[in-house]
């Protein structure tokens, strides 16, 4: 099971970034046990923890750990594909970002959460999900996700600084004057989100390609698309996903996931039934999953694992984790560094 997946063009434009402070991305392909043909089509899903290996082996690599913000910071509106195209062509800045919002999951997903738009009377929060705890390498992706939000709002705006403040969740880390130097603006860290504030007023800015007739089209086509992946999705997927937004120091009940769902507990039951399935079989599945994969693609303690994965205590986890892998956790990633 994947924990989320993006897009190899977005793979490729981290190798490109890494390539340009210094990487080998031979090297990084072949330490991340990337096989390079599932980047010959842009549009191939890959799953994320290989986004998490080449990130964590480029900054080993290079020694360099802002390469999540020069990976923003080298952004374009082509590189989201139909939902670049409908943000620049929309009215004003407001309008493309609620475009960038709805439609992410067509250029990328994560079963940890999903980003928000929250305007207010005086301020307005574009906002990524929490992905903590953080680490040198997980860190890599908020900073390449903020840094080309900003990015992609000078992009279709023509303008500069319409960012007025950025807040990061982790504390202030050693490449903190490389924030300074994407954003000139207040930057705040070990704040409770990771988001970048605007002056509601500033959404109102016109947008230079503005179309309102192209805009329709390609807002119908996202629709098109991103339909196309809910029908093409069980309930077993939708599941999993809602599962990824909600284990964080607990388990959720399929009560409170059939409410996520928009449907009864009973009918959900039945639905994964007739797949085949059931409820806290996908809780254990997605446990397992995600913890192999934070095992392998992090450096993670196991009380954190534990903590993000619902258990209650982490010796908890720690016996699930021998029952799925034979191992121990310590054994485990013994038997990863021998590698």
């Amino acid at each position: 099971m994947k924990i989320g997946d993006t897009t190899a063009h977005y793979i490729k434009q981290l190798l490109r970034v890494a390539i340009k402070v210094g990487a080998d991305a031979d090297q990084l392909l072949a330490d991340a046990d990337l096989n390079p043909a599932e980047l010959e089509d842009d549009d191939n899903r890959v799953d994320l923890t290989y986004l998490m290996r080449l990130g964590r082996g480029a900054i080993r690599q290079t020694g360099r750990p802002d390469i999540g913000i020069q990976l923003g910071l080298n952004s374009q509106i082509s590189d989201m594909g139909y939902v670049g195209l409908a943000a620049m062509t929309a009215s004003n800045l407001g309008e493309a970002l609620q475009t960038i919002v709805k439609y992410e999951h067509l250029n990328g997903q994560c079963y940890r959460g999903t980003s928000q738009l929250q305007v207010e009377p005086t301020q307005t929060i574009l906002s990524f999900y929490s992905i903590a705890p953080y680490n040198a390498y997980t860190c890599f992706v908020v900073d390449g996700v903020l840094s080309a939000w900003g990015r992609l709002s000078e992009l279709l705006t023509g303008h500069n600084n319409l960012v007025r403040k950025v807040e990061i969740e982790f504390e202030e880390p050693g490449y903190a004057d490389d924030y300074r130097q994407a954003f000139d603006c207040d930057i705040r860290f070990g704040a409770p989100r990771n988001a970048l504030l605007f002056n509601t007023v500033d959404l109102a800015t016109p947008l230079p390609e503005r179309n309102p007739q192209l805009n329709d089209k390609l807002l119908r086509k996202c629709e098109a698309l991103l339909n196309q992946v809910a029908l093409s999705d069980s309930y077993r997927n939708k599941v999993l996903k809602v599962l990824g937004t909600m284990l964080h120091g607990q388990t959720p009940s399929i009560d409170e996931v059939a409410l996520k769902l928009g449907m009864p507990s009973w009918t959900l039951r039945r639905k994964l039934k007739e797949e085949g399935s059931a409820y806290q079989s996908l809780v254990d599945e997605m446990r397992r999953d995600v913890a192999m994969s934070y095992m392998k693609s992090t450096d993670l303690t196991f009380g954190e694992i534990s903590y993000l994965l619902g258990f209650s205590t982490p010796g908890a986890f720690q016996r699930a984790f021998k029952r799925w892998s034979g191992q121990t956790p310590g054994e485990f990633r013994k038997a990863l560094s021998r590698k």
